[in-house]
């Protein structure tokens, strides 16, 4: 018997360690992860480089109840202003999976759960993918903080996952937010270090689901791998197809592949000046326009476009809502502005998203549209437009930029996830109705392949926008919007203030973190008022981003644009697209630093093609080849 009683309490300690333990471990052949029950403090020891990531702070807010563990899992319990049980699992491929269980009808508010893992030092870099990528240094004091809503592109992310490495672009570790829709990373400085860590928000007030985010830690592949990583759970998880699948479904994708994005104003709206780009040798080019400028092309300039072999698409918008459109006001079906974008005359209060207080979410553009209620007047406008101009694209702008809203209007009520998929329904509707292929404004990537082509993800936003920019009579003015045909924000030329030079265009710094998830999914360019020609003085470095990454070149173009810089329009494209026609299809397998400055760097595809760019003053020797200053190598046969 007695015997028997000492089997029974053995077996209990092998399954249960008591609540007063003070550390508890979970542990495998790669990571091990302690969990101090007197500090609230989670750490994880990486095995295979001895490396150890510490959290900065406790969790915030929360009070521990208790802790248990069962084998590879520990289960804690905390009180507070929410009651809530975490799940943390470990497993083989050196990944902790972090879930958050709670009464789904709790009323919360924002709340961060767990605290930052923080660099060790400052030997590294925080990986910020805000947009299409940038490698911060953890002691940076001036870049803006990340502390926007996920998929916003005025301080959130693109991507639902950010990252550390060290500088020697070996270990690291990153966090991919697994219910992102109702979530956001923040970063923050700590002890003169960045770091960041995940904030959870109420799903119309309240806990809704259980929340995931899940850590991967690496012992070597720095940045590279870390992309990889999250392109192998993300394209699984938005079923994300390549643009070659997607050219099935859309033939007119092939004439995208190596294209120029162009959007024209004014008299280059007109067959005469397509033609004389092609006869200049501008083979490859997506022409597109505003309708909310005039002069409208001249009907049937898609089908003379075509004639050409470029493509032809349209800007389009459906999110702004302006007061003017429940008074007096009138779009003429038949007058110059008949397509006019954000016109929808008496439907303000029908169609406006509404706030938890009652009120619209309003920026400097207008009150945003609830996606679940526009569709009806997408078809009438589309029905109309598509006879006169027969397009084969539409831009949406906004929709990936500007966050994810819920709507509290009785009619049609939204959570953020159910405004995302609203959002996906509508560009369905452009694919499947009108049988278009769609682009959009930065790069999202909740639309997965809903949307093949993003503009503005190679512009690192966060340091374009600034107070430089915006004055008038500066040499750094980007211009704006008062001439109708001609706006200045479009169609001038401007100086790249200091903060533009130091992060986005900084060779040393930038790197292609979104190609290396979506360059065979997705093509990305500059922003429209961004353009590779906008800051003449570093045209040459933007096209050598673009060749380096794979990327799109952005034009935007009136005649005397075109006529001023004209030789180096035609040089810009001889350098970028034959290039892009030859990797456009393929997967961005690597990119590195092939010198301690970054001047030169290197990029690997995955038919087999390789570049080398000099950003550098100099010319230099690489395998046995020289590379000018300024300039680049293709290597082909690998």
């Amino acid at each position: 018997m007695r015997q028997k009683f000492l089997l029974t309490c053995l077996l209990f300690l092998v399954t249960y360690v008591p609540s007063f333990a003070k550390v508890w471990t979970l542990s495998n052949h790669n990571i091990e992860l302690s969990f101090d029950d007197q500090t609230v403090k989670f750490s994880v020891l990486d095995k295979r480089c001895s490396k150890v990531w510490k959290q900065d702070l406790p969790a915030n807010g929360a009070s521990l109840v208790n802790t248990t563990q069962n084998k590879d899992n520990l289960i804690l319990n905390f009180s507070g202003k929410l009651k809530f049980k975490v799940l943390l699992t470990i497993a083989q491929d050196a990944t902790v999976q972090l879930e958050i269980i709670a009464d789904k009808n709790s009323a919360i508010e924002d709340f961060t759960f767990p605290s930052a893992f923080q660099a060790p030092n400052n030997n590294h870099y925080l990986l910020c993918t805000d947009t299409e990528g940038l490698l911060l240094p953890v002691d940076d004091t001036q870049y803006p903080m990340i502390n926007g809503n996920m998929y916003y592109c005025g301080g959130g992310t693109a991507m639902s996952w950010i990252g550390i490495t060290d500088k020697d672009f070996k270990t690291g570790y990153m966090a991919i937010i697994e219910t992102p829709y109702d979530a956001k990373f923040i970063t923050k400085r700590t002890n003169g270090l960045i770091s960041f860590e995940p904030v959870w928000q109420p799903s119309m007030g309240k806990f809704g689901y259980n929340r995931k985010v899940t850590y991967h830690f690496f012992n070597e592949g720095g940045y590279v791998a870390q992309c990889k990583a999250y392109r192998k759970y993300i394209w699984k998880q938005n079923n994300v197809i390549t643009l070659k699948e997607k050219e099935k479904q859309f033939p007119a994708i092939s004439k995208l592949i190596g294209a120029v994005n162009l959007y024209v104003w004014d008299a280059a709206r007109t067959i005469d000046f397509a033609k004389e780009l092609k006869q200049s040798g501008i083979d490859k080019a997506l022409f597109l326009w505003d309708a909310n400028h005039v002069p409208y092309p001249p009907i049937g300039y898609d089908k003379m476009l075509k004639e050409l072999d470029y493509s032809t698409g349209a800007y389009d918008i459906y999110t702004d809502l302006h007061f003017r459109d429940t008074l007096n006001y009138n779009v003429d079906d038949k007058g110059p502005m008949r397509f006019e974008r954000t016109a929808f005359p008496g439907l303000f209060n029908k169609l406006a998203a509404i706030n938890i207080d009652g009120k619209t979410y309003f920026n400097q553009y207008g009150h945003t549209i609830c996606p679940a209620t526009v569709q009806p007047y997408m078809k009438l406008r589309m029905d109309r437009e598509l006879k006169e101009y027969p397009h084969e694209t539409y831009f949406l702008d906004v929709y990936q930029a500007n966050g994810l809203f819920e709507c509290y209007a009785p009619e049609h009520p939204l959570t953020r996830k159910q405004f995302a998929e609203q959002v996906i329904k509508n560009l369905q509707l452009i694919e499947n109705k009108y049988g278009l292929y769609t682009g959009g404004e930065w790069g999202a990537d909740y639309t997965g392949s809903n949307s093949i082509y993003a503009h503005g993800m190679m512009t690192l936003q966060r340091t374009w926008w600034g107070k430089e920019i915006d004055e008038k009579g500066s040499i750094y003015w980007s211009g704006d919007w008062k001439s109708n045909p001609n706006p200045s924000i479009m169609n001038r030329s401007s100086v790249a203030p200091d903060n533009y030079l130091k992060y986005s265009i900084n060779e040393y710094t930038r790197v292609p973190l979104y190609e290396l998830v979506y360059h065979d999914a997705v093509i990305t360019s500059w922003r429209w008022e961004d353009g590779n020609h906008h800051m003449p003085a570093i045209w040459w470095k933007k096209d050598l981003f673009n060749i380096l990454y794979g990327t799109a070149p952005l034009w935007s173009l009136n005649k005397e644009t075109w006529d001023d810089y004209k030789k180096t329009f035609i040089q810009s494209y001889q350098n970028i697209s034959p290039w892009l026609q030859k990797i456009g299809y393929d997967e961005l397998l690597s990119h590195r630093f092939v010198t301690p400055d970054h001047q030169i760097q290197e990029s690997v595809f995955s038919s087999g093609k390789k570049v080398v760019v000099n950003f550098g003053n100099d010319d230099v020797e690489v395998e046995g080849k020289t590379i000018k200053s300024r300039s680049f190598i293709t290597i082909e046969n690998l």
